[in-house]
């Protein structure tokens, strides 16, 4: 009962203990306590006891409250429902009042705050209403530091009153730091950072095909970075990469032959690869370019080096084209 995993917050914040105060009174674990008041279990009901004895609130006081607080959660089901911002807004300092240790109820009216002082064209509402949602948010992180959707918004709280080096700072600490960071930066920084969101995400599909791993994906990865990315040098690795698997399942199916000539193509790279890191950046025809550092050749040689002495390309030993590689490398 999630509810009740509130309630024994309030209380233990109340009387100023911690999670481990509260596990070593009770007898149980820090990490039992702390899944207790986020909602993910329950206690036992033999620990009712000992709880209620610990906070000094009876047994039936203490569900008594949660089912009071479920009670809320319904109505605020239909009070959003109605679309009218006064009375949500009012509904949320009313139940903040009731369960003062609720972090959704605090959370919700932080929001209210932020979304009505975006629509206001009255500029002194509009402050007073960031102006308390940054508050509540600010007391939100410091008592519910996990709450990461607490952070998100205080970002944009922040941002919107005016105070980007805070914002972007505290961006920097959300599991959802990329797309926060479109929100605050400004200028110069923000082209650089839209351009890094284009560029995790075309790593990220990469990646995707390179897990998947089959050829038909293996073949897509090679595509993105031979097509769509232009043999741009900043994925050379990746393509190393890429050939390189494609060489094991070839290899693995006996096909020998197609096995060399992938590796062959992963040579080529190398083979191509700019020499310094002038001539790697003098052409940047995408946003690539300005995000992903360049390795030295060295660096890829040693990649490749690397790939060819896989023991599961024993297959390949004795295979003319295969010892030409080891040769070439050899010579490197």
């Amino acid at each position: 009962m999630r509810e009740l995993g509130i309630r024994l917050r309030e209380l233990r914040i109340k009387n100023d203990m911690s999670q481990d105060d509260v596990a070593r009174a009770l007898g149980v674990s820090a990490q039992a306590v702390s899944k207790w008041e986020n909602g993910r279990s329950d206690p036992e009901i033999s620990n009712l006891i000992p709880i209620s004895d610990l906070f000094h609130v009876p047994v039936d006081e203490l569900l008594e409250k949660a089912k009071h607080h479920e009670d809320w959660e319904d109505r605020w089901v239909e009070v959003i429902e109605s679309d009218d911002s006064s009375k949500v807004l009012e509904f949320l300092k009313a139940a903040l009042a009731e369960f003062p240790g609720d972090y959704r109820f605090r959370y919700r009216l932080a929001s209210q705050e932020f979304f009505l002082a975006e629509e206001t064209a009255d500029m002194g509402k509009r402050m007073r209403l960031l102006a308390l949602a940054d508050d509540h948010l600010e007391s939100l992180r410091k008592e519910y530091p996990e709450f990461s959707n607490a952070v998100d918004m205080h970002v944009r709280v922040l941002a919107a009153l005016g105070r980007k080096a805070e914002a972007v700072e505290l961006a920097k600490l959300s599991l959802n730091r990329e797309r926060l960071l479109l929100l605050v930066l400004e200028g110069e920084e923000l082209k650089k950072q839209k351009q890094r969101l284009v560029t995790l995400s075309f790593l990220n599909l990469f990646a995707d095909f390179m897990r998947e791993g089959t050829k038909e994906a293996l073949n897509r990865a090679e595509v993105l970075i031979t097509q769509v990315a232009d043999n741009e040098p900043q994925f050379a690795s990746q393509l190393l990469d890429a050939y390189y698997q494609q060489a094991l399942q070839y290899c693995n199916e006996g096909k020998t032959g197609v096995a060399i000539s992938v590796l062959k193509s992963g040579l080529q790279v190398i083979q191509n690869y700019p020499e310094t890191e002038t001539a790697r950046n003098v052409d940047k025809k995408t946003v690539f370019a300005s995000v992903i550092p360049t390795l030295p050749k060295h660096e890829l040689l040693k990649q490749y080096e690397n790939y060819l002495q896989d023991e599961r390309f024993s297959c390949l030993q004795g295979i003319r084209g295969y010892d030409e590689l080891l040769t070439i490398m050899s010579d490197v």
